[in-house]
């Protein structure tokens, strides 16, 4: 039957392609059929000349399913372009057949990018406004197999083939279209409900793909009602357990939130919407898939400055859940913990503390679970900085489960052994300060000591170079900064000369003598005569000093 796919007619062809669909519409035969060689022929099928044989054809390569490996191959032979055209036939089977079949081949990146290329994004979009439920939900697979490349944190946020994506995403209205998929009110064409979780679990990977936040993507989701919508649809999921596809669709819908939540305007909507009620609810279910994507909503809610009230309502929900939570959720619980005590210590005391402490205790424990295990002692070195919460875990007994982490070479554990250990070895009344300020800087003003006076040295004499030292003029003490009429030169600065001279005895250049002459002229004036120098000799002199009125001394030699 494979065989006669090439060599009949065309009349025959379009009957053997119709046997061949109609024969991988069944899972049993579809490997007879691979085996058989059937994908590659009725790939080639998809440029034959006959609308109908091509129909046939891209039915039966949907329903026999391509793999990325595929991708080379299509791209080569040029049957992607065949497909993007059957996008717009008649029959919304055939469409919906060949957005499947592009959403797999998708996964390439440059697959992918000769689709956007090709004009194949807008067909897919309009798609999603028909009212053929397979075909609404193949094209919204196909989105969201092209956003989770296109909105990866591999690609750097400005990447043109991700702007281009969401510009044309929107410009499409399609938002409205797959929020209307997760309430009641979307139209079936009596399709079962396994169709219709289909649909739902892939509107909810395209919107959780969106909000990866490239391109600005997180405001515009919040706008168009995200936010209300997963609030909505949250409550109703996880009342019913349907196995996998409810896990999925939970988890999906809680990590979007989480992710929607990071934007400026999302707190305001979640909290009006009554999300905080709602999450809580999701974290006392005890359901793995519900209680780790809402505890990241909460931690996400607890940044900047939070609602008022918010950490103290949500601390004991999550200390509750962390004694009681898989594996799997421990760390987003631990993560929602570290919020809450870094924008309110205050939330936990007394028996929360207390359950605090024992879950933190079983974290430790669980060597398997590594992240928690490094996540726990996270929290633990907050909470060690309070002698409250220091007691609680001492009588959780934490310091042998760190012991334990510090025998296999974890300083991290060694260090925080350290301050509990010290709480164990000292009594309460001898941890208390002996200073009653209670400013946390009072015990730093009261130990530093008061400042020397400052004393300004005595400079030497300018004729010092040369000649035989004058007797030492008294020492100068700087007058008080109140009293003074000019700060006294710094330490480093040139050496200047006394007050009483207006010149220097030596010949100083040109640009050192401008220097001089504006330290000198900032010289404040004694209030009485300094002590008498006697100048140098005629022959050495070039600058005559102002004469003291005091009788003259012996004349100075040379040395």
């Amino acid at each position: 039957l494979v065989a006669m796919l090439s060599a009949g007619g065309a009349e025959a062809t379009v009957h053997v392609a119709r046997a061949v669909t109609s024969l991988s519409g069944a899972e049993p035969n579809r490997d007879a059929l691979r085996d058989a060689g059937a994908l590659p022929r009725m790939a080639e099928l998809l440029l034959h000349d006959e609308e109908a044989v091509q129909q046939a054809a891209v039915q039966c390569v949907a329903n026999l399913g391509v793999e990325a490996s595929d991708a080379k191959a299509f791209l080569a032979a040029g049957w992607h372009l065949s497909l993007i055209s059957l996008l717009s036939a008649s029959s919304a089977e055939v469409q919906g057949a060949a957005a499947a079949v592009l959403g797999n081949l998708s996964s390439v990146p440059e697959f992918r990018d000769a689709l956007l290329s090709d004009g194949a994004l807008q067909p897919i979009l309009q798609l999603l406004h028909t009212s053929a439920l397979p075909a609404r939900t193949a094209a919204v697979r196909a989105l969201a197999i092209m956003s989770q490349q296109l909105m990866s944190p591999s690609l750097p946020a400005d990447d043109a083939g991700a702007a281009a994506f969401v510009d044309a995403f929107f410009a499409a209205d399609a938002l409205p279209t797959l929020l209307a998929a997760l309430g009641d009110e979307r139209p079936r064409e009596g399709v079962d409900g396994g169709t219709a979780d289909r649909e739902a679990v892939a509107v909810l990977l395209l919107l959780q793909s969106l909000s990866g936040g490239h391109g600005g993507v997180r405001p515009r989701l919040v706008a168009g009602g995200a936010v209300e919508a997963l609030l909505r649809f949250l409550p109703a999921a996880a009342r019913y357990d349907k196995g996998t596809s409810t896990g999925e669709m939970v988890d999906a819908a809680a990590s979007t939130l989480a992710s929607l939540a990071l934007a400026a305007a999302a707190p305001p909507r979640i909290e009006q919407a009554g999300g905080v009620p709602t999450l809580l609810r999701l974290v006392e279910s005890k359901k793995p898939a519900a209680v780790a994507p809402a505890a990241r909503v909460l931690a996400n809610l607890l940044r900047d400055e939070p609602p008022a009230g918010l950490p103290e309502a949500v601390a004991p929900a999550l200390v509750q859940a962390l004694s009681t939570a898989k594996p799997s959720a421990v760390v987003d619980l631990l993560s929602a913990l570290s919020h809450v005590h870094g924008v309110c210590r205050n939330a936990f005391g007394g028996a929360v503390l207390a359950q605090l402490a024992a879950g933190l205790l079983k974290a430790v424990q669980d060597k398997e679970n590594h992240e928690a295990c490094l996540a726990s002692i996270s929290l633990l070195s907050q909470l060690a900085l309070r002698p409250e919460a220091r007691a609680a875990l001492a009588e959780a007994g934490l310091a042998p489960a760190l012991r334990e982490s510090a025998a296999a070479g974890w300083r991290c554990t060694e260090l925080l052994l350290g301050i509990l250990s010290a709480e164990e070895a000292a009594p309460q009344a001898s941890r208390r300060s002996s200073c009653s300020d209670p400013s946390p800087h009072a015990s730093v003003a009261h130990a530093a000591p008061a400042p020397p006076a400052l004393h300004q040295p005595a400079a030497p004499h300018p004729n010092g170079a040369g000649f035989a030292s004058p007797p030492a003029p008294p020492q100068y003490h700087s007058p008080p900064p109140a009293a003074a009429p000019f700060a006294p030169p710094p330490p480093a600065a040139a050496v200047a000369p006394p007050p009483v001279y207006t010149r220097l005895p030596t010949p100083p250049s040109a640009g050192a003598k401008r220097d001089v002459l504006s330290r000198v002229a900032y010289q404040p004036e004694p209030p009485e005569p300094p002590p008498q120098y006697q100048p140098p000799p005629p022959q050495q002199q070039y600058y005559q000093p102002q004469q003291p009125p005091q009788p003259p001394q012996p004349q100075l030699q040379p040395q």
